[in-house]
């Protein structure tokens, strides 16, 4: 919420030509919203619950997800032939890992335990209604992974 008696002045600083464009498709795609336009929606969505459902599942490959910020939950609806004792869950520096225990299939949710790291906001929900979610989700997080840091270039 903007403190009304806060007397700092809006710099308007230009963007980019190409930075200028990618936000002006990003509103009108509606993935991201300026403006006062977009603070009055705000406003006036009040009480409702944005949400993120995703599917996955098998033949699914390797899926990011980077954009889940964007709701207050978010769900991960796995298709049939993925049952609870398939799935491991590990931590790769903030970012969640969800993928089969024979590692074709895997989703990352970016930065998801970095920002939310009891996992209030996300649900696993399997083919058959049962469902993961809270601190029963993280504490089957089996392992941390850090990402080596990328080789300086010569």
């Amino acid at each position: 919420m903007k403190n009304p008696g806060n007397t700092a002045t809006l710099l308007d600083l230009p963007y980019a030509a190409e930075a200028d464009a990618l936000l002006d498709e990003l509103e009108r795609s509606g993935q991201f919203r300026i403006g006062a336009e977009a603070e009055v929606d705000d406003e006036n969505d009040g009480a409702q619950v944005a949400s993120n459902d995703y599917s996955w599942g098998r033949g699914s490959g390797s899926v990011v997800i980077q954009d889940w910020w964007t709701s207050k939950r978010v769900s991960v609806r796995v298709g049939p032939g993925i049952g609870p004792h398939d799935l491991v869950l590990a931590r790769i520096d903030d970012s969640l890992l969800v993928r089969t225990s024979d590692g074709l299939d895997r989703v990352v949710l970016e930065g998801y335990l970095g920002l939310i790291p009891d996992a209030s906001t996300l649900s696993i929900v399997f083919n058959d209604g049962s469902e993961w979610s809270g601190s029963a989700l993280v504490s089957r997080v089996s392992s941390h992974v850090a990402r080596q840091p990328e080789a300086p270039a010569s």
